[in-house]
């Protein structure tokens, strides 16, 4: 049935003004930052083709970055810096991981019309060819929820036009994601207005963003260091100091509660940076974990025999030492972690500090309940009437 024109002309205007009166999408995580994309509507219905990126920031940063997915891995990233002449370097790059991210000369880009330093702010308007898809990986370019990140560092200009500069370790990083269906605009050119008024408001956000990878690593390393610097030694102190096993029973249980906290946010931390079992520090305390799970058993077991025996026997001596190496490796695998994370050095000897101060309260603690029993005579841990 042929469409009156009337109607078909009402509809044609209706498309048009649908399709026209869309606009990039947009993300400021800070006042002076923000990240925009817009696709075109071809790109859309083909999800190939061109794309158009701007990256928007005050010149008190020294570079800042933009790509896709929701970690650095296997990301296509975007980072831009001045050059030293009044225009700015967009740098394309892959992402490794926790190693400066290196040019990738696969990318088809193109520094647009409006780009440059104007002020205190620089502006990069790129046209990206192949966005779609790259060496880690590939983003539908008529999604409504595609990944995104983004990272930047303050300080000192870089002022090159070398793609592959050397670029400090960022301040900040950030992720979320944007509905590109609320992105696409009519023509494939420049979208980027250099009469528009810059807005700092966000655009085409989806609702429940992902956490920040950076916040679940803090959570993982503060949750373990607390357990495994101070919980467990001060837990493992309470027996010889006050003789009361339930005390340091319930004491360890909680600790032990914890630590799989900690434990979940570290393996949620590794797969959202996509590190894995790829570290010593991942691996090394994946399986310090799973032995911890036999501590308990083992103290039962020594509570048993204390009972019954009303003295240590071997599997008391498995119980104490089992848990003192546990310990010690746990805090030695603390430090890998902060190396991990690029903790700072402040941080590291501030770690150390505190471990080896728990080290010796543990040690006094220990050689003040031996001669505790050796006073009173008796030979285990604690009064039966405690048991």
């Amino acid at each position: 049935m042929r469409v009156p024109s009337l109607a078909s002309t009402a509809l044609s205007a209706i498309t048009y003004t649908t399709v026209t009166s869309a606009s990039p999408v947009q993300y400021c995580p800070q006042s002076n930052l923000c990240y925009l994309v817009a696709v075109p509507e071809t790109s859309a219905s083909s999800n190939s083709g061109n794309i158009y990126l701007q990256l928007r920031a005050s010149t008190s940063y020294s570079w800042v970055g933009f790509g896709t997915g929701q970690a650095m891995v296997n990301s296509n990233l975007f980072v831009m810096y001045t050059d030293g002449s009044g225009n700015v370097t967009i740098s394309p790059r892959s992402g490794t991981g926790h190693t400066m991210p290196r040019h990738d000369t696969t990318t088809q880009i193109e520094l647009l019309e409006g780009s440059g330093v104007n002020g205190s702010t620089m502006v990069a308007n790129v046209r990206c060819g192949n966005c779609g898809s790259w060496s880690g990986g590939s983003m539908s370019l008529s999604s409504s929820a595609t990944d995104w990140i983004a990272a930047w560092k303050g300080g000192e200009a870089i002022d090159s036009t070398d793609p592959d500069a050397a670029i400090g370790y960022h301040d900040d990083n950030e992720g979320w994601r944007f509905d590109l269906t609320m992105a696409t605009v009519a023509d494939d050119t420049n979208p980027f207005s250099a009469g528009e008024q810059p807005s700092n408001s966000s655009r085409g956000m989806v609702e429940g963003v992902f956490t920040d990878p950076q916040t679940l690593i803090l959570g993982h390393g503060i949750i373990m260091a607390l357990v495994m610097v101070l919980l467990f030694p001060i837990g493992s102190t309470l027996m010889p100091v006050f003789g009361k096993w339930i005390l340091h029973a319930l004491w360890q249980f909680f600790s032990f509660l914890l630590m799989w906290v900690g434990f979940g946010l570290g393996i949620v931390a590794s797969q959202r940076i996509q590190i894995g079992f790829n570290s010593t520090h991942t691996a090394f305390g994946t399986a310090l974990v799973c032995l911890m799970t036999a501590q308990p058993v083992l103290g039962y077991l020594h509570h048993r025999h204390f009972v019954k025996n009303r003295r240590r026997g071997t599997i008391s001596h498995a119980h104490i030492w089992y848990g003192r190496a546990l310990m010690t490796m746990s805090i030695i695998n603390g430090g890998l972690g902060i190396s991990l994370a690029s903790g700072s050095r402040t941080f590291l000897i501030a770690y150390s500090v505190v471990s080896g101060s728990m080290f010796v309260t543990y040690v006094a603690a220990a050689m003040y309940g031996m001669f505790r029993r050796r006073r009173r005579a008796i030979p285990g841990d604690y009064e039966l009437k405690d048991s």
